[in-house]
């Protein structure tokens, strides 16, 4: 009944049950103790309850927190501002689209689709432009990619037969957006209204056109960030509520998965972002009721075996595709962009391959071929063991596997792939295939190193990576649930930008750096505004009390 204390909130501070007025802190200060989570209410309860050696059953009830018609409410709230912040961003709201131009990997996506791009050619790739425009009803091809990207494609052309615009997917993403942002809000409320705070660093950075133009694209790269955003909005959740809130952190882990399962399966190299998600799964208790705390720690794990399971079907697959199609290109560029630079002179033969392939040092696959390289030969009858040497080469070389990783964090700095076009193509746009390839593109090692020496704060990504992680670990000594869920979540995304980085190097050494360490980059982006939130929290939460409990005095 409305006005009616259902218990769901204690009643009112300053008035008892008959209505009597007493003495106790000031309504204003009860207000944001409810607001902030009611920290001493809520959090030092379940705290313990979950003391170690505790065998106590966990009763039926939750812990008291703000009514759900309000927690709806923010949530709400929170799904339009993300679906406005990604449609401003894509220019889906203006009017004015940006996107991303097809570099000759999309293809790979669409053709499964039955589009066919509505240019003279009928190609997208290398147009000088987004082609935005398609028709669709056609025959897929045999053989296309096996993405999660693919099956977003498929629910956005529908039954589609004729013109279809590829701003649908864009739509697309940003309702998906919207809706990963609602259920993120709403468990991440439980404790606290103001805890939906602990949802702005991943949100943040998708307002930023260098990311969210990727929604607008049709690589596999914008189902891997969607993937992404939903594992860090499902952790964040995680980490501002208490395995009390059971329906909350049920729904984090679901997200957590969610966002897991489809990153991975968007790309093989965002398998980092998978690996993450189980260890949250595995790491997270929710509370049995009537049941010893034991219990509360079989739903993670169960749930991060069902996600490990599920994941294995697709991901074979995807690897297989990726063999068939790539192996020896990804192997080239490992061992010429990457290996033979870094290690030197004595990587080649330990690889096996002769001592002229040293020649062609820094120098990738594309866009000259394999044609006059020495030992092309070899890497092309046996991809894999080529590949399995270079991978041993580098461990018995760590500085250069380190150094490696530095130049990938360092490549996310230019997260703006100018080298890709976001303007939609017209008629009258000239194709954009580079001739003299880019430093972004790394294809050889003079124009990598130039475009990294032009960085003004080479240092910066891999201090942010360790500050993060750093702060991540600070984390479980932080009081205030808020400040300690942003930390964590700082830390969360440094180690999976880190991983991200790393898998990138070693499964297509230095080539085409910038785009596939983009992910890493929005990581990155997302560590630092959770940091800056930590600190914020940090130094107005002192503030807050003190000016409640001048508050409480001056009632006195």
């Amino acid at each position: 009944m409305d006005g009616v204390n259902d218990g769901s909130i204690p009643p009112l501070p300053g008035r008892a049950a008959g209505g009597h007025e007493h003495a106790g802190p000031s309504v204003r200060a009860y207000r944001n103790e409810l607001l902030m989570g009611s920290d001493h209410m809520v959090d030092e309860k379940a705290r313990l309850i979950d003391a170690p050696g505790s065998v106590r059953p966990y009763s039926g009830e939750g812990p008291s927190g703000p009514r759900t018609l309000h927690r709806l409410g923010v949530a709400l709230l929170a799904g339009v501002l993300a679906v406005v912040v990604v449609a401003l961003a894509t220019g889906l709201m203006t009017g004015r689209p940006v996107g991303v131009t097809d570099n000759g990997d999309g293809v790979r996506l669409f053709c499964g689709a039955g589009l066919v791009p509505a240019t003279p050619t009928g190609q997208a790739n290398w147009a000088g432009g987004v082609v935005l425009d398609f028709v669709a009803g056609g025959v897929p091809c045999p053989d296309p990619a096996p993405s999660s990207a693919l099956a977003l494609l498929d629910a956005a052309v529908g039954g589609a037969a004729g013109p279809w615009a590829l701003t649908e997917l864009g739509w697309l993403y940003a309702l998906a957006v919207a809706g990963v942002t609602v259920l993120g809000a709403w468990a991440a409320t439980a404790g606290g209204l103001l805890r939906a705070a602990v949802l702005v660093p991943p949100l943040v950075p998708l307002g930023d056109a260098d990311f969210s133009r990727f929604f607008l694209s049709t690589y596999g790269e914008p189902a891997g960030m969607l993937g992404t955003y939903a594992l860090c909005v499902g952790t964040a959740a995680v980490a501002v509520t208490c395995p009390r809130h059971r329906a909350a952190r049920g729904m984090a882990l679901l997200l957590v998965a969610a966002g897991g399962l489809l990153a991975a399966t968007a790309k093989t190299a965002y398998a980092p972002v998978l690996a993450v998600a189980v260890l949250v799964c595995v790491l997270t208790s929710i509370a049995v009721p009537g049941r010893p705390r034991r219990w509360a720690h079989l739903a993670g794990p169960a749930l991060a075996a069902v996600l490990l399971a599920a994941s294995v079907a697709p991901l074979a697959s995807a690897q297989a595709w990726q063999a068939r199609h790539y192996a020896w290109v990804n192997t080239h560029n490992l061992v010429f962009t990457l290996v033979l630079p870094e290690v030197g002179p004595e990587a080649a033969t330990a690889v096996g391959l002769p001592a002229e392939a040293n020649s062609h040092a820094g120098r990738a696959y594309y866009p000259d071929g394999p044609a006059g390289v020495p030992g092309a030969e070899v890497i092309a009858a046996d991809p894999e063991g080529v590949r399995n040497a270079a991978w041993r080469t580098l461990v018995r070389h760590p500085d250069a596997l380190l150094q490696s990783l530095g130049i990938a964090l360092q490549s996310t700095a230019d997260r703006e792939l100018d080298y890709l076009a976001g303007e939609p193509w017209t008629p009258a746009t000239r194709p954009s295939r580079v001739v003299a390839p880019v430093g972004a593109q790394a294809a050889t090692a003079e124009s990598l190193h130039r475009w990294l020496d032009e960085m003004s704060r080479p240092w910066w990504p891999s201090l942010l990576a360790a500050a993060g992680m750093a702060l991540g670990g600070a984390s479980f000594r932080i009081r205030s649930p808020l400040a300690r869920g942003l930390g964590r979540l700082s830390g969360l995304a440094a180690v999976t930008a880190v991983g991200l980085a790393l898998v990138a190097v070693l499964g297509d050494g230095f080539f085409e750096i910038a785009k596939h360490t983009w992910l890493s980059a929005y990581l990155l982006d997302v560590a630092l505004w959770a940091a800056a939130g930590t600190l914020a929290v940090a130094v107005m939460l002192p503030l807050r009390r003190a000016t409640a409990r001048g508050t409480s005095r001056t009632v006195r």
